[in-house]
């Protein structure tokens, strides 16, 4: 039977005293601002399904859930908690991680509107930001992030760059009055820019350099006179990635974030933070989806099968080693962090993703792939095929698991 979880249980969550305040303020609000989500097993046919692992709905969906979900930050951040570890001249609170992690938790106990519109802004493109952009720029864009006002989207990956990032060839060629830039070229697979206010965009400023040394970060206003937005159907049946044409696009010199030539280190670190969100948002659905192949297996009669309880125990334990090992990684100060470790985070996500799809398909057979409607079956599909493009976003498998053999293990660099 479903169930409330009172205050108590909530400030319990708390790892100390001063948490534990927080958390009290916290639920305070939460109780005002929003309803109790009603807690419970997971039950067969109950419910929407849930397995798809990229958007699956209509453009004019995804823009009603972006503007909720800028409602619903507005909200927080009228209340003091729309940037828990963001400085306090910006109108954050100056709280350490554990803080941020600790609201996550608190907030999932209440019914709000979902962030995921929001995730590329708060956690990678504002990440850069923090990091690398001038007072002005922090002013103009990043507060309007935290605060809900504006959408942001990533302009990286490209036809002929997408692994190879730093193989780029949109262009930007400086203006001859030294003010602005024009850019040229094309970006793909660009998630929110049917409805994003700005894009960071990572362009080749100097093509007679070495091509890592040649890149410049800008940050482009989406409403900009040449940029052509096009959504690109998937092969799960929703349009929520864009392909995204610039043509003769004037972008202002205050809007270059970092020196010219410099946009590599701007990159990297962008990255960095991508693949830390990518974690963060994947854990409950996978704890969800291991309890649901339980259920299917119960459904099958599997589940006396001593392959199916190997094959579920392994995913299960997948599933609590990746958490745990994410936790570890939250605890440890960035500067702390060399980019291995999300990568290590962002491979094991992967793996589970792909296990939990396959054990689907051994349960269900034919199926997996015929759908007769039935709740739970032909769901599973958009799962295992959302498991392939998981392994290309935020960086190629292949990529990542370079970076670990050559910064982890000290293996000898492929050769190049």
């Amino acid at each position: 039977m479903a169930n409330v979880l009172n205050d108590e249980d909530l400030i319990e969550l708390a790892g100390d005293d001063a948490e534990r305040r927080f958390a009290a303020e916290a639920v305070a609000f939460l109780a005002t601002a929003a309803e109790r989500r009603a807690e419970g097993a997971v039950q067969w046919g109950v419910g929407e399904e849930r397995l798809a692992l990229f958007h699956e709905t209509s453009g004019a969906q995804e823009l009603a859930e972006a503007q909720a979900a800028q409602r619903w930050q507005r909200v927080k951040w009228d209340a003091g908690l729309g940037w828990i570890t963001g400085p306090v001249p910006l109108g954050g609170r100056g709280l350490g991680n554990s803080y941020e992690r600790l609201f996550r938790l608190l907030e999932a106990a209440f019914d709000v509107a979902d962030m995921s519109p929001l995730r590329i802004g708060l956690g990678t493109v504002g990440a850069a930001l923090l990091a690398h952009g001038t007072p002005e720029q922090v002013e103009e864009f990043l507060v309007p992030i935290r605060r809900g006002d504006i959408i942001a989207c990533q302009l990286f990956s490209e036809p002929e760059a997408g692994s190879d990032l730093a193989g780029v060839r949109t262009r930007a060629v400086a203006e001859a009055d030294g003010g602005s830039w024009r850019i040229d070229g094309q970006k793909v697979w660009t998630s929110n820019a049917q409805f994003a206010d700005i894009g960071l965009a990572l362009v080749r400023t100097d093509p007679d350099t070495p091509k890592h040394r040649g890149l410049t970060m800008f940050v482009v206003p989406m409403r900009t006179p040449g940029v052509e937005i096009r959504p690109l159907q998937q092969m799960t049946g929703g349009a929520s990635f864009c392909e995204v044409f610039l043509t003769d696009v004037v972008v202002p010199d205050r809007y270059r974030l970092g020196a010219p030539g410099a946009g590599w280190k701007v990159a990297t670190d962008t990255l960095a933070a991508e693949r830390r969100s990518t974690g963060d948002r994947s854990h409950e659905l996978t704890a969800r989806a291991v309890q649901l192949l339980w259920l299917l297996a119960e459904r099958t009669g599997r589940t006396g099968d001593p392959l199916i309880r190997d094959a579920w125990a392994r995913v299960y334990s997948q599933i609590r080693a990746a958490r745990a090992y994410q936790l570890r990684m939250q605890d440890t100060p960035d500067e702390y962090l060399t980019g291995a470790e999300r990568s290590l985070d962002k491979l094991m996500l992967v793996a589970t993703l792909r296990d939990i799809g396959a054990l689907a398909l051994e349960l269900l057979g034919p199926a997996f792939v015929a759908d007769t409607g039935e709740w739970g079956t032909f769901g599973w599909n958009r799962w295992l095929m959302g498991a392939l493009g998981y392994r290309i976003a935020g960086g190629t498998d292949e990529v990542l698991r370079n970076l670990v053999a050559e910064r982890v293990l000290g293996l000898p660099r492929e050769p190049r």
